[in-house]
């Protein structure tokens, strides 16, 4: 799978992949970037969530329909992403500012 990824442009080495399927718990460390698992779950045609999904398995996460709506999230690029991020802050920014000014309305 390294060679694929690579062929894909996300460099990785076997080493990599041995740490990712060592996972246990939520240590941060041995899991995969976000450009990584874009382009694993692009290798294997499936959507991100689906990959993490085990580590989730215990009902840590409630799925919604919002949560639904960003199932595959994960397949933005960087800045795509931090677009996204932007805006989502710009958002909560202003209702703060509303809400402390008494102008919010809902």
């Amino acid at each position: 799978m390294a060679d694929e990824l690579t062929a894909m442009g996300e460099k990785t080495s076997h080493t990599a992949i041995a740490k990712w399927e060592s996972f246990e718990g939520l240590d941060a460390s041995r899991l995969p970037k976000r450009s990584a698992i874009s382009a694993i779950a692009k290798l294997f045609n499936v959507r991100p969530s689906w990959l993490l999904e085990d580590m989730y398995a215990n009902g840590v996460q409630k799925r919604t329909t919002r949560t639904a709506q960003l199932a595959d999230i994960e397949l933005l690029t960087k800045e795509e992403f931090d677009v996204v991020i932007a805006v989502k802050d710009q958002f909560l920014k202003t209702r703060r500012k509303e809400t402390a000014n008494g102008t919010r309305q809902e």
